[in-house]
Formats: C-alpha cells, structure tokens, sequence
C-alpha cells in the first residue's frame, strides 16, 4: 500500500467569546454546537478503524503472496499460482482504497482539531484525535524513511505533531516521541553499525544493519561497475559502502569516505 502522503493539519486559533446563553426550555447553543463536535469524532473514529483494517488486509495478503513467491517457481501449485494473482490485484486494488480512505481520515481529523484545540482542549475527543494523528504522523515518517532514507524530514513531521500536543496543554504522547528519538538514532551511522557491515552482503542486509541510505547519497559509476551508499556520521563526515553494480553485493567500505563538507544535508 502507498504511504507517501502527509497528514496535515491547519489549527486556526481562535480567541473564544463568552455567550450569554438566555432563558430556553431545549439545548443550549453551546450545548448543541458540543453536541455536534462530539458526533464528528465518532464519525472520524469510524472511519480510522475501518481504515486500519483495510491496512491490516493489506498487509496480511502483501505477507501470503511473499512467502508464496520464495516457492521455487517450478514447484508452485496452479492453486497456488491463481492465488498470488487474486491476492495481487487484490491488493492492488485495496490499496487504491486505502488512499481514498486515507484522504477523507486526514480531512477528519484535521476539521475537528481545527475545533477541538480552540475550544474544547481538555475534552476526550480533542485528546482521542491527537493521537490519530500522531500514529498516522508516525506512519508516514516511517514511509519517507523507507522510500528515501529522510531522516530529517521524518524527524521534521513527526516534530510539528507534537507541537500539537503542546498547543492543546497536553501530555506528550509517548510512542511519538520514542519515534523521534529512534529515527534520530539512526540518521547517522555508528562505527558499531559500520563494523557490522561484511564483504558480500547485499543491499537490503546493509539497509537492515545501517539504516535505509538517503536518496541523494547514493552514487553510480557505471564505467566503474560500482555504486557507493555515502552515510553521514554525527561528528562530520561520512562512511561509505561499495557495491558491484553487477550482482549488488558489498566489495569494499570505508570509515572515512567523504570530508564533512561534501557531504549532502538530509
């Protein structure tokens, strides 16, 4: 499923009017108008979990057909072989889906922040969309990692959610803020990581043990039949890794690569 797009929620602050309420025998205005913001999280709660389980799908059919596919292709069943096709495009089109539903979540959650930090902070339902919006935060930070190796934008995004939480006089949410520290973690490369890292490994291997490369640090020699992934150290710097073009797998790698200087910012 596609996860490359951003949450992103507009908070007007708005100065709140006392009103005075006179003598009535049915609701208050303000008791409607609470009414009404109180059906509007439940709606948006809906949607949400309908569209966690659509991910959920998603991700379980993703999961059948990879352990189908590591079956020698000669020993696939035609059942079997049918049932990678229907999961496929099953997946295919849910994910078409999960956009759609991902849009109108987004929509959700941000009219009824909109609302709730200005004028009911300390209610339940501001509270319950904080934290939708702080896992889908952390869901797309986890996407522009995979898809890019942004650290620094992830970090970034996941940074003005919890601004959020600050400006409704909230709690910091806590796996919000483990994401942050972990993605902080590893946008820079550790000699111990680096040390981790063998002759003949391939590309996903290096990517599980130093972290997914950013985009713009990845280097192509096709005279030279070599790729370089350039890592960015915290002191300055960076380490790089060398990969034959031919069959992807690691051949060399250097501690002291690249100067700080020339290293491209993330």
């Amino acid at each position: 499923m596609k996860r490359n797009r951003l949450l992103v929620v507009c908070v007007v602050f708005v100065a709140v009017v006392a009103l005075n309420q006179g003598c009535s025998r049915g609701p208050s205005e303000e008791e409607l108008k609470l009414a009404a913001f109180q059906e509007q999280a439940t709606a948006m709660k809906q949607a949400y979990e309908g569209l966690v389980s659509l991910r959920a799908e998603i991700e379980a059919a993703e999961l059948t057909v990879a352990e189908l596919q590591e079956i020698p292709e000669n020993e696939l069943t035609d059942e079997q072989k049918l049932e990678i096709e229907e999961l496929t495009a099953k997946v295919e089109s849910a994910a078409v889906e999960g956009e759609t539903a991902f849009e109108g979540v987004q929509g959700m959650v941000a009219d009824l922040l909109n609302v709730g930090i200005n004028e009911y902070p300390e209610s339940n339902e501001t509270a319950d969309a904080l934290i939708i919006y702080a896992d889908e935060a952390i869901f797309v930070a986890d996407d522009m990692v995979a898809k890019s190796g942004d650290y620094k934008k992830a970090i970034d995004h996941l940074g003005n959610a919890e601004g959020y939480f600050q400006a409704a006089g909230l709690s910091s949410y806590h796996p919000l803020i483990a994401k942050i520290a972990e993605l902080d973690d590893w946008r820079f490369v550790t000699q111990e990581r680096f040390d981790q890292v063998k002759k003949k490994m391939t590309k996903d291997e290096v990517s599980a043990l130093v972290g997914q490369v950013y985009f713009r640090n990845i280097q192509e020699d096709p005279d030279k039949g070599v790729e370089t992934w350039l890592y960015k150290k915290r002191e300055g710097g960076a380490a790089g890794f060398y990969f034959k073009i031919k069959n992807e797998k690691v051949y060399d790698k250097n501690w002291e690569a690249v100067a700080a200087q020339t290293v491209v910012e993330d």
